[in-house]
């Protein structure tokens, strides 16, 4: 939320594109987005014959994205496996004094489109709309700018005011100068003719902040853009400045006056938790008690437990099936705040039997055995007329 306040303090809720194009008639092409909640809507675009007249459609002190693409730029498309961004404008423009220049680089794989322009003339454009109440925050060479928008474009093929750029698999192929028609474009749900399209791609710049390019002027950028934050601290925030004081203090009221509630509810529930925590700390300790018991109790009985077992389903005859196998039984149900009680000394089995003189024999086998002192026939009786049912009790020695 602070962001995006922050950000609206900074720009506003406009944003504006202007080229300059090669066209006689009308050489200024402008666009403006207006941000409204989560929506960027194409407000306006229009053509113009001077920068004068482009006041009387902003917005008092507009900030705007420059495109310089006329005559006083030179384009170049190289291929090249350098990547020093100066070897590569030497490669396109030999013998430039690079001190007098701008320079912008699209970077695609291997191949390179190169623009450049003359330092003082650009700087004159931008003092021109710096004198007219337009801020130029940063500005782009030739259709360098068209690389911030490509990832919207589904043609392989899109007009600018005088080039045809071919793209594939999202990447620019292809800028070559020609006499365009006029086209219109949906980049992104906006509708736009090939005439305001890189002024479009300037205007999104400041929103999407998504400026790829190589150049070598951004320390120029970061001046401009310093600039204009200064000015819009003065002629904005400083004038909402009381404003602004007054709700901050009325919130802090509201904020001190419901924290002042806050703590008195937090002190009783304190004191009610410290007694919570009483009874924790006490019922911790006496589940450790019972834990450690039963701990005990599985350790010095686990390998008896396995040993009977082994031993009662080694004796089992074929005729025999069991389905439960009961060490120590519980004496009574196990009820809250009541010690639970064992049975102990003692082997519940039961389960199904097909023959009874069999299960004699193991009744017989199993007294036998040096552990057991004796068994007990709790049930015996037919489920059905080849199966019975049966219940045992074995009494173990305590030896």
């Amino acid at each position: 939320m602070l962001n995006k306040i922050w950000t609206y303090l900074q720009y506003g809720n406009r944003f504006c594109g202007i080229e300059h194009t090669i066209n006689s008639n009308t050489p200024i092409s402008v666009s403006i987005l207006k941000q409204s909640k989560k929506e960027l809507n194409l407000e306006s675009t229009f053509q113009i014959d001077s920068i004068e007249n482009i006041p009387k459609k902003l917005s008092k002190n507009q900030h705007a994205i420059l495109v310089v693409n006329n005559g006083n730029v030179l384009s170049k498309t190289i291929e090249s496996n350098q990547k020093e961004p100066l070897k590569l404008v030497y490669k396109a423009f030999p013998n430039i004094n690079i001190e007098e220049f701008y320079f912008e680089i699209i970077s695609e794989s291997r191949s390179y489109f190169i623009s450049i322009c003359r330092k003082n003339y650009v700087d004159a454009l931008i003092s021109n709309y710096s004198e007219n109440k337009i801020h130029i925050i940063s500005f782009s060479l030739g259709n360098s700018s068209i690389s911030g928008i490509k990832t919207f474009i589904d043609k392989k093929e899109v007009q600018t005011s005088n080039s045809i750029v071919t793209i594939e698999n999202q990447e620019i192929t292809g800028i070559n100068k020609v006499n365009v028609e006029n086209e219109i474009y949906d980049i992104n749900g906006l509708n736009v003719s090939n005439q305001e399209l890189l002024s479009l791609s300037g205007a999104l710049q400041t929103v999407l902040r998504n400026n790829i390019t190589i150049t070598n002027y951004e320390d120029k950028k970061n001046h401009l853009l310093t600039e204009f934050k200064h000015i819009q601290f003065f002629n904005q925030f400083l004038k909402s400045a009381g404003l602004l004081i007054l709700g901050i203090l009325l919130i802090n009221f509201f904020v001190f006056n419901h924290y002042f509630n806050q703590v008195n509810n937090l002190k009783q529930v304190s004191e009610i938790n410290e007694s919570t925590k009483q009874k924790i700390v006490t019922l911790n300790s006496l589940v450790s008690k019972k834990q450690k018991m039963v701990d005990d109790l599985l350790k010095s009985n686990g390998s008896k437990t396995s040993y009977f077992a082994n031993s009662i389903m080694q004796s089992l005859p074929e005729t025999l099936l069991l389905s439960e196998f009961n060490f120590q039984p519980l004496k009574k149900r196990i009820k809250e705040d009541k010690p639970i009680e064992l049975d102990d000394l003692k082997i519940i089995l039961s389960g199904s039997s097909t023959d009874s003189s069999l299960f004699s024999k193991w009744i017989s086998q199993l007294e036998q055995m040096d552990w057991v002192k004796h068994v007990d026939i709790i049930d015996y009786g037919s489920s059905s007329s080849s199966v019975s049912d049966f219940e045992i009790k074995i009494i173990l020695s305590d030896e």
